[in-house]
């Protein structure tokens, strides 16, 4: 029941993002957006290409050392040196068509909020309307950006991950083989067994993970929040300097402002803490998947069935599957700030959505007085 529900909000949080900011892609030019994002795609494909390449590259550099063949460096270095001129090319050209994106999304989305809030009134009556859209000058600032940018990060890097572990999958088939384990005197063949243990430690760390940073997210919106309501009260300071002069208020302000940074400071200080829990599990995690895969794959080295090279390979290659099925670890504090921006952009479209315009005011009637002698004259 908690998991339908789970997935119904999430289904309509979703289906509030595409009405939000799902225009840019659909609008008058589509066209030239959804080239970039095609070319953003191939590029993502191009940068998946270059673990892949050295993985092989590995295996053939670590036979080549235990067989002391010695001619063969010369011939790695200069492939390693043109994997390493491709990489360049390819992050290169993703980062520039990447960024346009980017941009391009930042600049339709805030054009739209303005829009929709410099028009009609809506600019007036905002203020005196209840409900979550405080300080929208800085939700149309800040927010916009980091729903834009982080939007188009996200889902780069998971479509990075999912064809990283697609291609490192295929590679893990392979070189498991087929291993039999013996179950009450019977020896019954499990093939892919790295795999199966690649998706088995990744769903535990991704498990201990998500309880270890579910305060993250909390802390995250709470910050957020806490963040706008210093930048509001600086704002509000810089536009009633005039009175605050004259009446001499320049104390209680510094008290007020000092008030709303005492805030800032227990959001950071609350973040911080949820970050420093998930750091250590961070760190402990990259370790244990660093050194769980050689010592599965050593005793097959040992026993002389496979080379060092194919050894360090299956080591990268459960490497590689275990950090793509690892995104939602990476990602919790970048997701947690997405949210929780895209709710404060969404509370401020709403708000202005529900501002019914107000009607045109009328220029009053001249005055129309006689001079006396029967003609009218404007006074």
């Amino acid at each position: 029941m908690m998991r339908g529900i789970s997935l119904r909000a999430a289904s309509g949080f979703v289906r509030r993002f595409a009405g939000l900011a799902g225009g840019y892609w659909s609008g008058r030019d589509r066209w030239p957006v959804r080239l970039l994002a095609l070319a953003l795609l191939a590029l993502t494909v191009a940068q998946v290409s270059v673990p892949v390449m050295m993985n092989l590259w590995s295996q053939r550099l670590f036979d080549a050392l235990e067989q002391r063949a010695m001619d063969r460096l010369p011939v790695m270095a200069a492939v390693a040196g043109g994997i390493l001129l491709y990489n360049i090319v390819v992050t290169v050209a993703h980062l520039w068509v990447k960024r346009r994106l980017q941009f391009g999304w930042r600049a339709w989305l805030t054009r739209r909020l303005v829009g929709d809030w410099v028009a009609d009134g809506r600019e007036l009556a905002l203020a005196s309307r209840p409900g979550d859209h405080d300080n929208p000058d800085g939700r149309i600032a800040e927010d916009v950006r980091i729903v834009t940018e982080l939007a188009i990060d996200l889902g780069h890097s998971l479509t990075y991950c999912l064809l990283l572990l697609v291609s490192f999958a295929g590679i893990l088939w392979q070189l498991s083989g087929v291993v039999h384990v013996a179950f009450g005197g019977v020896s019954v063949p499990v093939p892919g067994h790295l795999l199966l243990l690649a998706l088995a430690f990744s769903a535990a760390g991704t498990a201990a993970a998500i309880a270890v940073a579910r305060p993250l997210v909390r802390a995250a919106e709470r910050r957020q929040g806490l963040e706008a309501d210093f930048r509001f009260g600086l704002a509000r300071v810089r536009e009633n300097a005039p009175i605050i002069a004259r009446q001499h208020g320049e104390a209680v302000e510094r008290g007020r402002m000092a008030l709303l940074f005492g805030g800032v400071r227990r959001g950071w200080e609350r973040q911080t803490g949820a970050l420093v829990r998930v750091m250590a599990f961070g760190a402990s995690y990259s370790v244990l998947s660093a050194v769980f895969p050689i010592l599965v794959v050593a005793p097959r080295y040992v026993a002389g069935t496979i080379t060092l090279g194919v050894m360090m390979q299956t080591a990268q290659a459960f490497q590689q599957a275990v950090a793509a099925l690892s995104w939602p670890i990476d990602n919790l504090a970048t997701v947690a700030q997405w949210k929780a921006s895209l709710e404060r952009v969404l509370g401020l479209k709403a708000a202005l959505d529900g501002i019914m315009p107000l009607p045109p005011v009328k220029a009053p009637a001249p005055d129309v007085l006689s001079d006396g002698g029967g003609t009218a004259r404007k006074r």
